[in-house]
């Protein structure tokens, strides 16, 4: 068995990660706690180490071979359980301290491989097809019915109609209101995300929005991090709207007369550290700005999941979503909603400014 390592923050966490990773066949065989890392560790929550991995031939049939609906929480427990042989990955070390497995996390992991197969055998819950029909991932379809047992019991009721009527109220339990703005001063937005994800595209459509449909006052920034950000969009709606177009932060006493600041920051790499470290300064001198993260919602939900991972860190207000309209499956993103602590703000489509650019909603991602 090829075993992997993960360090989450909850069992939410891990679960999403294990199954972005390995996919619904995984199985965990330890957990522990372990101290967060660097100076962190002195106000930082303690982390989840969980080592999963995908079962061989041998260990597949004897899954197979277990009740049906349980074969992944009929592995799972033996595997995770403190092992009394010499030379047991799951045994705990007495010198490097570490500790037994987790029984909570594992018990709630058990408990979230729901049987979502065909109808007709006790115990099943249809609303887990739809579910993954939509584009969520197996384990957190399982978080869901997970949920939604505990709210109505083991067995899901005989009318289609009525557990997906569950499955939407568990769903939209999840979902998290976008923060409210500050009052009195000025709202400064700031938008980072990866090159291609559209913030400028969207900065233009909250901005044209903001100008033609509220009427308020409006200001924005062109500024640039470790490289250039050339002129182009920003610019040329920001002659159309009569916006001033800055390239030069100079602190709150640059919003005088406006309500709002739109401050444009050049895409950054998750994995190039040096640009990270060079927009986090950037925004370290835009105090007391809502920070809005920009993903593409076109890409594969394990690329969505790295990049919002990437910024987990980071005092991200909320989460916009671009070029829906090249998504058949906009149910995909509710993997974003389960699967990270984040809020999903906005849902923009196409180019058009100030075009497709709706509040998100969680009937609008295509609920069940």
């Amino acid at each position: 068995m090829n075993v992997v390592r993960f360090l989450a923050r909850d069992a939410g966490d891990a679960i999403a990660q294990i199954g972005s990773r390995l996919g619904a066949e995984a199985v965990v065989l330890s957990v522990r706690q372990v101290p967060a890392g660097g100076l962190s560790r002195l106000w930082g929550k303690p982390l989840l180490e969980v080592r999963a991995g995908l079962p061989d031939d041998t260990s597949a049939a004897q899954l197979t071979a277990a009740p049906c609906g349980r074969k992944a929480s009929q592995a799972l427990l033996p595997l995770a359980a403190p092992a009394t042989g010499a030379g047991s990955a799951a045994a705990p070390s007495k010198a490097t301290g570490a500790k037994a497995p987790d029984s909570g996390f594992m018990q709630e992991v058990s408990q979230s491989r729901a049987d979502t197969g065909p109808p007709g055998l006790g115990g099943r819950w249809r609303s887990g097809r739809v579910l993954r029909q939509m584009g969520v991932q197996p384990l957190l379809v399982e978080k869901v019915l997970e949920r939604v047992r505990t709210r109505h019991g083991e067995e899901p009721p005989a009318s289609l109609a009525e557990e997906l009527r569950l499955a939407r109220a568990v769903l939209a339990s999840f979902w998290r209101p976008a923060p409210e703005p500050p009052d009195g001063s000025p709202a400064i937005h700031a938008f980072i995300g990866p090159p291609g994800s559209g913030k400028t595209t969207v900065l233009c459509k909250w901005l044209a929005k903001s100008v033609l449909d509220d009427g308020r006052p409006a200001r924005a920034w062109r500024l640039d991090s470790r490289a250039a950000h050339f002129a182009g969009l920003l610019d040329f709606y920001g002659e159309i709207l009569a916006v001033r177009v800055e390239r030069e932060w100079t602190g709150v006493q640059g919003l005088a007369g406006c309500d709002e600041a739109f401050v444009d920051l050049p895409g950054v790499n998750p994995l190039d550290s040096s640009a990270f470290e060079q927009l986090q300064a950037r925004l370290a001198g835009l105090a007391g700005a809502q920070v809005h993260l920009v993903l593409n919602a076109a890409y594969d939900v394990s690329v969505l999941l790295a990049q919002a991972r990437a910024f987990d860190d980071w005092p991200v207000s909320d989460l916009i979503f671009t070029h829906l309209d090249e998504e058949k499956r906009p149910g995909k993103l509710w993997n974003l909603v389960l699967g990270t602590k984040f809020t999903v703000r906005f849902l923009s489509g196409g180019q058009n400014v100030p075009g497709d650019f709706s509040v998100a909603r969680p009937e609008l991602l295509n609920c069940p």
